[in-house]
């Protein structure tokens, strides 16, 4: 079935697949046909799945985790929940033009510190030599010494003036990078003069100028750097750096890893099939594919993801990287390269055309293919990566294999925004992984996603955190209140009295418990929609609460233990527990050695708790050597509850029948709560201080002007600078000038000194 006319050109061709197998009834957003489409793959239950991996060239940030969080739920849906059979593919770009620039800079900055022993003279006009450069460059202005930059943040408003920034939120990126420069220069400066030049001069100095130093020094050395080894060992870090948070935020590995390194031949033997089939054409060592004859030629169509975005040349070109070759070189701005000549700097493979390297867009194409084929059911990736990278990819792949449909169901995660920002690593504005784990767990991370359409906007801030940690407190307490109940019901379960339990109420709960199974099925059927999923789990769980509220004697554990089960496999599906975990309820605490894992070591687990019952006992002992106090004992057994237990993840939580339940939880999680309340104690009673201490200057001040006479109140120093005449009482009459006072004025001054004749009058009579 077509889905569209493929001789529009502003809509894009697509033809649903068809399968014998039974189907799950799944429907995906493809991004191809911007609408919800049935999913079904080319191959029965098998799955062929490319997703695009990360160009490794510095630290992976909330971006990533967006995209890969956002993948790993909906691949934990269809491989746990709806059972199909995925390979999946992901690439590690290492060979790209960030990570040759940023291979470059840090090597010949690395190599221009260790040249360097002390602060010099010379180690200062080069840092101003590069800030010179950096300016004109990039903010466009010619400072000829550091002293002139005062003026220009002045004339530009320290950069936020709209006129010099123009709209382009670069500018102010770069305006902070040139401002640390400066600062750091003239902090160097006096260093030099104040005779202070030891190493830790020098390494401020090219600390805060690294910025504009390291492109300066890419430019008069970038052409020398020749050794591969530079931008392996650079993407090599970042690759191990990028897989370490993966496994912090519990994103499952792809089946296959590929890497564009393994790949040149593989590459160049692709490009040439493209060239051959009439769809590329060669130009000064490079490799370019020609739009104009793919488009609309054999049934061919250029742009599927975004039609209206074919001719935009600055998007192009934002795609084709910083050290592309000239537009001179290709026929059509609109044409992009498959394999680019390498200049000096650059690293270099060999190729029919000469030394050079792929282009981006190819890579994804020729790993993605290889392993998978000529027709692939899913690809994944970032909404930024639409246009051009992946209507690019399609292209050249269709081109490649001259079919028409090389990827079936595309799918797009939507953009992150950081405290209402888009986020941006070219703007330096984001977050690192490392950093948001400080803040706040994976689990957390996670929920926050969920609460969240995967291809819409996404919001992280400290508002969207706030309501994904308290959904996790909602689901923390119901495992915990149940884990509590099962356990104290398995301990005290006696032979029946023949009294049916089951009954209204159960039956109830149990229907209300299969709707949302149902609602649960359907959400994650439409596209995978796990706000609503998540929310008709919040809704099972304060259904169940309001039960549970009937109290302990009245009653069922079974139907309770029937929600929590089917919650945690719900979140288990969703990520929400780590792989591996025993299958207990909730998020798997005390599972340890449960399920044939790891063995249990006794000793770290009983003996903290052996401790606190010892130190409990000796207390307990002492109190009554002494004769037994009662408020003394009841003291104790609070701090044993609200301290000690808490610091092993145990509560007592006391209950009106005076039957205590005893629950587990997080020992981190319980410390975290415990200091957050300390803390808002402490916070009540700072302000609670601090108003006392404002209200005793407030009563200080009144004494003091409570002293005063209302006949002297006019007549102060301060008040014969306004007036130069009063009557009887101490009323002015006249202003300094001379001229007679207004009635509204007389009016106005009398009601103060009113005032201040009943203030007097209460101060003498308290000093009677």
């Amino acid at each position: 079935m077509m889905s569209s006319n493929s001789d529009s050109k502003s809509v894009s061709p697509w033809t649903q697949p068809e399968s014998t197998y039974p189907q799950t009834g799944l429907a995906v957003y493809n991004s191809i046909t911007k609408s919800k489409v049935p999913f079904v793959p080319k191959d029965g239950n098998s799955v062929s799945w490319y997703g695009c991996g990360p160009t490794v060239y510095d630290a992976s940030h909330m971006g990533h985790a967006c995209n890969y969080m956002t993948f790993d739920i909906i691949r934990r849906i269809m491989e746990d929940y709806l059972n199909y059979d995925l390979n999946v593919v992901m690439n590690i770009t290492d060979i790209d033009d960030k990570i040759i620039v940023r291979g470059r800079q840090k090597h010949l900055l690395q190599r221009y510190q260790e040249q360097q022993d002390v602060l010099t003279k010379q180690a200062v006009e080069d840092v101003e030599s590069a800030f010179f450069s950096f300016v004109k460059e990039k903010l466009g202005a010619l400072i000829a010494n550091v002293s002139e930059w005062s003026a220009f943040a002045l004339s530009t408003g320290n950069g936020k003036d709209p006129a010099f920034t123009n709209g382009d939120p670069k500018m102010t990126m770069y305006y902070s990078a040139a401002e640390a420069a400066a600062s750091a220069i003239k902090t160097a400066h006096e260093s030099v003069a104040a005779g202070k030049t030891g190493k830790e001069e020098l390494a401020a100095l090219l600390s805060a100028s690294e910025d504009v130093v390291a492109l300066w020094l890419d430019k008069k050395l970038g052409s020398t750097v020749t050794e591969h080894r530079i931008f392996r060992d650079l993407a090599a870090y970042w690759e191990k750096d990028f897989f370490e948070d993966m496994d912090a935020l519990n994103v499952r590995r792809p089946n296959v890893l590929t890497r564009v390194s393994e790949f040149v031949p593989e590459i160049v033997q692709f490009v040439q099939r493209i060239i051959e089939n009439g769809y590329a054409y060669e130009s000064e060592g490079s490799v370019f594919f020609d739009v104009a004859a793919f488009d609309g030629k054999n049934g061919h169509f250029y742009a599927k993801l975004e039609p209206t975005a074919k001719g935009n040349q600055r998007r192009q070109e934002d795609g084709e990287g910083s050290l592309s070759v000239h537009s001179s070189s290709k026929r059509s701005h609109s044409d992009f390269a498959l394999w680019k000549a390498s200049k000096p700097g650059e690293p270099a493979w060999p190729s029919p055309w000469g030394s050079g390297r792929p282009g981006w867009h190819i890579e994804c194409s020729v790993m993605a293919s290889e392993i998978l084929g000529p027709h692939i059911d899913m690809h994944t990736g970032g909404i930024d990566l639409a246009f051009p990278h992946h209507d690019n990819e399609m292209a050249q792949s269709e081109a490649c294999f001259e079919n028409h449909q090389w990827v079936s169901y595309f799918l797009h995660a939507g953009h992150l925004h950081i405290e209402g920002s888009k986020m941006s690593k070219s703007l330096k504005n984001f977050v690192t992984i490392k950093e948001a784990l400080k803040k706040n767990t994976a689990r957390q991370i996670r929920i926050l996603f969920l609460l969240s359409q995967w291809d819409s906007n996404l919001y992280y801030d400290s508002n969207s955190m706030e309501g994904a940690i308290s959904v996790e407190r909602t689901f923390s307490n119901f495992f915990t209140n149940t884990n509590a109940l099962l356990r104290e019901f398995r301990l005290r379960q006696e032979d029946s009295d023949g009294t049916r339990r089951f009954q209204g109420p159960e039956l109830e709960l149990m229907k209300a418990l299969n709707d949302t199974k149902g609602r649960v099925h359907a959400a994650l059927l439409d596209s995978f929609d796990t706000p609503l999923a998540m929310r008709a789990l919040q809704e099972i769980i304060a259904r169940t609460n309001i039960y549970l509220q009937r109290g302990r004697a009245s009653i069922d554990p079974q139907i309770v233990e029937s929600v929590a089960l089917y919650v945690t496999k719900i979140v288990r599906v969703f990520g929400l527990v780590n792989d591996g975990v025993g299958s207990s309820i909730g998020w798997g605490l005390g599972s340890v050695g449960s399920d044939g894992g790891a063995p249990v070591d006794r000793e770290s687990i009983v003996l903290p708790v052996a401790n606190v019952l010892s130190s409990f006992r000796d207390a307990v002992r002492d109190i009554a050597l002494v004769g037994g106090d009662k408020k003394a004992l009841l003291s104790l057994c609070d701090k044993v509850r609200d301290q000690d237990l808490p610091d092993l993840g145990i509560i007592i939580d006391d209950h009106g029948d005076g039957r205590a339940l005893v629950k587990l939880a997080d020992p981190e999680l319980l410390r975290c709560e415990r200091e957050l309340r300390e803390a808002e104690e402490d916070a009540r009673r700072q302000k609670k201080d601090a108003q006392a201490r404002e209200n005793e200057v407030k009563r200080q001040l009144r004494l003091q002007k409570a002293k005063l006479s209302p006949a002297d109140m006019f007549r102060t120093p301060e008040m014969r600078l306004l007036y130069s005449a009063w009557d009887e009482s101490g009323l002015p009459t006249k202003d300094c000038e001379g001229a007679d006072l207004t009635k509204s004025k007389l009016k106005k001054l009398s009601k103060e000194q009113a005032t201040q004749d009943k203030l007097h009058s209460e101060y003498l009579k308290s000093i009677h």
